[in-house]
C-alpha cells in the first residue's frame, strides 16, 4: 500500500526481532506508521473519562491490571489518523509501529519492554479482526518457536450490546452486595469491570455466575463474532472463548483477544499479545461518526545487540483476489503459504467486489493476478490470470507455489 505520509525514523538499536516482525507485517499489507506522540490535548481528552483507564499500567506486567492499548495512545493514533488525512487514503489503513508511544505516562520505569503494534483503521468487517489476529499469531510463532500458542477471545459487541451487558452485570453485583468482599465493593464503585481482575476467592465464585458479554450480543454483533470463529477454524488456530476478557470500558468494543504462550511442559503461561476493537472512541472524543478500528500489541524479545541489515524489498508480481465468503475463509491460509515460500503478493481482503480488486491490480501494474471465488474455494483451486495476454489457468492450491515460482 503506497502513501505519501512521512514515515517515522526507526531507532538504530531496533532489534532483529523487530525487523523480522516488520517484514511479516509488510507481507500482509501493513505499512510503517507516521511517528505517534501523545500530546497535551490527548491527556486532556483522556482525563474526561473516569473509568478503568486511570489504573492502566504496562500491558505485559502479569502482576498488574493489563491492557494492550492505553486510552491516551488510542486517542493519539486516531488524532493522527484525522490530522494527517489518512482517512482519505485507500481504506482500510493498515499500519505497524514500535510501542509504547512516546509520552505514555504509564510506562516510564519499564522502557526496556517494547511492543510491536499493528492497527487496522477504517474496516468494521470480521476479516479485519482475523487479519490482525493471524498476523500477530504468525509473528509470535517466529518470535517464540519453542512456545505453544493459545488464542483467548471474547466479544463485547456493539454499543447497544455493551450497554445491556453492563446494566445486567451491575444489577447482578448489587443483588450479591452482602457477600461481596469489602475491598471489592470499592472496586465496584470505581468500575464494575475491575471485578474481572480480582483474585479474591469469593469474588471469583461470584464471577462464575455473573452475566456473560456474549449473552447480550445484538444480531449484527453475533454474526460478526461467528464469522471470526469460522475464519479461525479455517486457519487451524485453536481458540478458547474467555468470558472474563473485557478490557477497558473507556474504549473497548467488539472483539477482544489475548495470545498466550506456554513452554513445552505447559507449566509457564505468559501473555504475548493483547488486542481489542475500539470502534466508538472517535465519536466519544470528537463527537463525530464512529471510526472502526482494531489494534494489537505484541511482546518482542529484548534483543538490541545486533541489527539485521535491511534487505532490498522485492516488488510483488502477484495480486491475490477473492470474492465470496468461502474464498475469504481460505484466503489468509493461502497468503501465509506464499509468505513461507517467500513469494511476495499484494491483496485487498477488505474489499468484496471483484472489479474493485482488479482495478487495484491494474493501477499497480501487477503482471499476474490470483483469483479465488466460490467455485474455486470449493474445488481447492485458484485461477492465475496473465494480465498482459489475458490468458488464465486453473491451478490446484497444492501446486500453486511450484507454478508461481516458474512465472517470470
Amino acid at each position: 500500500m503506497k502513501t505519501k505520509i512521512k514515515k517515522r525514523v526507526r531507532s538504530k538499536n531496533s532489534s532483529r526481532e523487530y525487523e523480522k516482525a516488520t517484514q511479516t507485517a509488510k507481507f500482509y499489507g501493513y505499512f510503517e506508521a507516521p511517528k505517534f506522540k501523545i500530546e497535551k490535548e490527548d491527556f486532556s481528552r483522556a482525563r474526561a473519562f473516569k473509568e478503568s483507564h486511570t489504573k492502566e499500567v504496562h500491558p505485559f506486567r502479569e502482576d498488574e491490571f493489563k491492557f494492550s492499548g492505553y486510552l491516551e495512545e488510542k486517542i493519539s493514533i486516531l488524532r493522527t489518523y484525522m490530522e494527517k488525512r489518512m482517512v482519505h487514503l485507500s481504506s482500510p489503513i493498515m499500519i505497524y509501529y514500535e510501542g509504547p508511544i512516546e509520552g505514555n505516562p504509564h510506562i516510564r520505569k519499564i522502557k526496556r519492554e517494547k511492543t510491536f503494534n499493528l492497527e487496522i483503521i477504517g474496516n468494521s468487517k470480521s476479516i479485519a479482526d482475523v487479519m490482525i489476529i493471524e498476523t500477530a499469531y504468525v509473528i509470535l510463532k517466529e518470535q517464540y518457536p519453542h512456545q505453544n500458542l493459545y488464542l483467548h477471545i471474547n466479544s463485547l459487541g456493539d454499543k447497544e450490546s455493551l450497554a445491556k451487558f453492563v446494566r445486567e452485570l451491575t444489577l447482578y453485583y448489587r443483588k450479591n452486595w452482602n457477600v461481596l468482599p469489602v475491598h471489592c465493593r470499592q472496586t465496584f464503585k470505581k468500575d464494575v469491570f475491575g471485578l474481572f481482575h480480582c483474585k479474591e476467592g469469593k469474588c471469583l465464585e461470584l464471577l462464575e455466575g455473573a452475566p456473560k458479554p456474549m449473552s447480550f450480543l445484538s444480531e449484527p454483533s453475533r454474526i460478526h463474532f461467528k464469522e471470526i470463529l469460522e475464519y479461525l477454524e479455517s486457519l487451524s488456530i485453536s481458540y478458547d472463548i474467555e468470558h472474563s476478557l473485557v478490557g477497558s470500558r473507556s474504549f473497548c468494543t467488539g472483539t477482544l483477544f489475548e495470545i498466550r504462550g506456554t513452554n513445552q511442559k505447559g507449566t509457564e503461561v505468559k501473555t504475548l499479545a493483547i488486542g481489542e476493537r475500539y470502534n466508538g472512541l472517535a465519536k466519544k472524543i470528537w463527537n463525530k461518526k464512529d471510526v472502526p478500528a482494531i489494534g494489537v500489541a505484541i511482546l518482542i524479545q529484548p534483543d538490541h545487540l545486533k541489527r539485521t541489515a535491511n534487505k532490498a524489498e522485492v516488488r510483488p508480481k502477484f495480486y491475490f483476489i477473492q470474492f465470496a465468503f468461502e474464498a475469504k475463509l481460505k484466503s489468509l491460509k493461502i497468503i501465509e503459504m506464499l509468505r513461507q515460500a517467500k513469494i511476495p503478493v499484494h491483496q485487498s481482503l477488505s474489499k468484496d467486489k471483484l472489479t474493485a480488486q482488479i482495478a487495484s491490480a491494474e493501477k499497480m501494474n501487477i503482471p499476474y493476478i490470483i483469483i479465488m471465488g466460490q467455485k474455486e474455494a470449493l474445488e481447492n483451486s485458484v485461477v492465475v490470470r496473465h494480465m498482459n495476454s489475458r490468458s488464465q489457468e486453473t491451478i490446484k492450491i497444492e501446486n500453486l507455489v511450484k507454478y508461481l515460482k516458474k512465472l517470470k
